[in-house]
C-alpha cells in the first residue's frame, strides 16, 4: 500500500506539473505568436521605410546633379569677372603709369620754363637798359594775361578726361597763345622777350 501510495502521489505530482508546463508553454507560445507578429510589422515598415529612404537617396542625386550643373553654368561667369578684374588692375597699372610720366613730363617742362625765364631774367639785369624799354605795367599786364591764359588751359584741362591729357597740353598752349594774340601790346612784349631770349 505505501507503494501504491507513493505511486499514486506521483502520479497527482506529474500530472500537477504537466499541467503547469502546459500553461507555461501556452503563455510562451502567445508570446512567441506577439513577437512574430511584431517582426511581422517592423519588417513591413523596414521595407516601406526601404522605399522612402530609396526615394530620398535618388531626390538627393537628382539635387546635387542639379547644384553641379549650377556651379557648372556659373564658373565661365566667375572666370570672366576674374578676367575683368585683372584687365582693370592691368589698365589702371598703366593709367598710373602714364599719369606719373606725364605729370614728370610736366615739371621737366616747367622746371625748363623757369629756368628759361631766370636765365632771361639774369640776363636783362646783366645787360644795360635798353632805350625802348618796357615798363613795369607793360609786364604787369602781361603777367596779367598769361595768367588768365594758364586759368583758361587749367579750366580746359578740367573740362577734358584725364585720357586726353596730352592733348589738353597742346590745348593750353594753344589757349595761351590765342590770350596774348589778342593784346598787341602783350604781343609786343612777347617779341621783345623773345629777341633777348635769343
Amino acid at each position: 500500500m505505501i507503494i501504491e501510495i507513493s505511486v499514486l502521489i506521483m502520479a497527482i505530482s506529474v500530472a500537477a506539473l504537466v499541467i503547469f508546463l502546459i500553461q507555461t508553454l501556452r503563455k510562451a507560445q502567445h508570446s512567441i505568436d506577439t513577437a512574430n507578429e511584431t517582426l511581422r510589422e517592423a519588417r513591413d515598415l523596414i521595407h516601406s521605410s526601404k522605399d522612402d529612404v530609396e526615394g530620398l537617396v535618388g531626390n538627393v542625386r537628382d539635387l546635387i546633379a542639379q547644384v553641379n550643373t549650377q556651379v557648372g553654368a556659373v564658373e565661365p561667369l566667375m572666370s570672366s569677372v576674374r578676367d575683368v578684374g585683372t584687365v582693370v588692375h592691368e589698365v589702371t597699372t598703366a593709367a598710373r603709369e602714364v599719369s606719373t610720366s606725364w605729370v614728370g613730363s610736366l615739371k621737366r617742362k616747367s622746371q625748363h620754363a623757369v629756368a628759361q625765364v631766370d636765365r632771361a631774367t639774369a640776363a636783362k639785369a646783366a645787360e644795360p637798359a635798353p632805350a625802348n624799354n618796357m615798363k613795369w605795367l607793360d609786364w604787369l599786364d602781361t603777367g596779367v594775361k598769361v595768367a588768365r591764359g594758364v586759368q583758361n588751359a587749367m579750366q580746359a584741362f578740367k573740362s577734358t578726361n584725364r585720357a586726353a591729357a596730352p592733348q589738353v597740353a597742346a590745348t593750353s598752349e594753344t589757349v595761351v597763345k590765342e590770350s596774348i594774340k589778342q593784346e598787341p601790346v602783350a604781343q609786343e612784349q612777347v617779341t621783345n622777350l623773345n629777341r633777348r631770349l635769343s
